[in-house]
């Protein structure tokens, strides 16, 4: 299942989808701890404070690829048994729709709102 980021034509992201995910990530083996991918969202966290003090230009420059090795951090998380596969895929799926400053925060926010529905 893919994630498509564009709120604005997907009014149901940070709700139903959000929830989809949180529960394709709770029941999968190995499991993904809250913990964990808490971590994973304050680097996104961090990623997106430095970029609202950004333009657009210096955000594609100096924020955006360190987005992207996201995909190499969440790998690395699965190899050591930490991240689960629908983890994985979350992350990659969602990094390859961050092309902007809007992006990362539309991320963000997909991102807070799986936290929200994993808590048991």
């Amino acid at each position: 299942m893919n994630i498509n980021l564009n709120f604005r034509q997907n009014t149901e992201l940070f709700s139903k989808v959000a929830n989809e995910w949180a529960a394709k990530i709770a029941s999968a083996k190995p499991e993904t701890k809250t913990t964990q991918m808490r971590n994973f969202y304050d680097y996104v966290l961090k990623l997106q404070e430095k970029a609202n003090l950004k333009n657009e230009s210096d955000f594609k420059a100096e924020i955006l690829p360190f987005v992207k090795m996201l995909n190499s951090k969440v790998a690395y998380a699965n190899t050591r048994k930490v991240a689960s596969k629908e983890f994985v895929d979350m992350i990659n799926d969602c990094v390859s729709q961050v092309n902007s400053k809007e992006g990362l925060d539309t991320f963000k926010l997909f991102f807070e709102a799986v936290l929200g529905f994993s808590k048991k």
